[in-house]
């Protein structure tokens, strides 16, 4: 049974003023070095002239797994993580389907969602469950993956909130 996984991450800047700083390579990379990656590529795709956008990462993590599933990938595990963003509401919000693919029998679906908060302030929410296909351990990497993808927001969150002060 998949382990579902919802977090928010909240930020003192307009949804424009995050997107904004979100759909840069150059913050991806950034985010993806503070949270421990080895190497980062980064792309993003601006879909038309409506402001729709594809993000997507792939990064090379130290393998930090329970010992019987390091067994399953390794030392390292490749992450990639695709983000397909709708166009913005007119105060800035949007929605994006999430996708992430381990370089392990594991994944991820959910949607993020971008909303305004008070005080001129943006929370992002995420939502989805995370999948491990391994007998009897499964259940375990799931757990595992949520307590580290939630590390990873957290830093992500204040990482952002860095570029976001500039």
């Amino acid at each position: 049974m998949p382990t579902k996984f919802e977090f928010s991450q909240h930020f003192t800047a307009t949804p424009f003023e995050v997107f904004a700083v979100l759909s840069q390579e150059e913050f991806i990379v950034a985010k993806c070095a503070a949270t421990g990656s080895l190497s980062t590529t980064a792309s993003v795709e601006h879909v038309g002239a409506n402001g729709a956008a594809t993000l997507t990462s792939t990064r090379l993590l130290p393998a930090d797994l329970p010992a019987p599933a390091k067994s399953f990938v390794g030392d390292t595990i490749t992450v990639t993580e695709s983000q397909v963003w709708t166009a913005p509401a007119a105060d800035g919000a949007r929605t994006a389907t999430v996708t992430v693919e381990f370089s392990a029998p594991m994944a991820f679906t959910g949607t993020l969602e971008l909303s305004a908060a008070q005080g001129g302030n943006t929370t992002i929410t995420t939502r989805g469950a995370f999948s491990a296909a391994v007998p009897f351990i499964g259940g375990k990497i799931e757990k595992v993956a949520a307590e580290q993808t939630e590390r990873y927001l957290v830093s992500e969150e204040r990482v952002a909130g860095e570029w976001l002060s500039r």
